[in-house]
């Protein structure tokens, strides 16, 4: 049995046009303030994640 195709590539691309497809829109309906601020919440978010990870495989270490 082969290995699967690797999308991520394709995947990853694919998220960011729709990423933008999204902005686009919000940009066109309630503005560029709207964006930037829906911009900052994802990353805190993002950043928020990538805490709990580091804190997650810190006490993974410790045990």
């Amino acid at each position: 049995m082969t290995s699967a195709p690797d999308y991520r590539v394709a995947c990853l691309w694919m998220g960011f046009v729709n990423l933008l497809m999204v902005f686009v829109t919000i940009w066109a309906v309630w503005g560029l303030v709207a964006v930037g601020m829906l911009a900052y919440a994802m990353h805190l978010g993002i950043n928020r994640l990538a805490l709990r990870k580091a804190n997650r495989e810190a006490k993974f270490r410790d045990h």
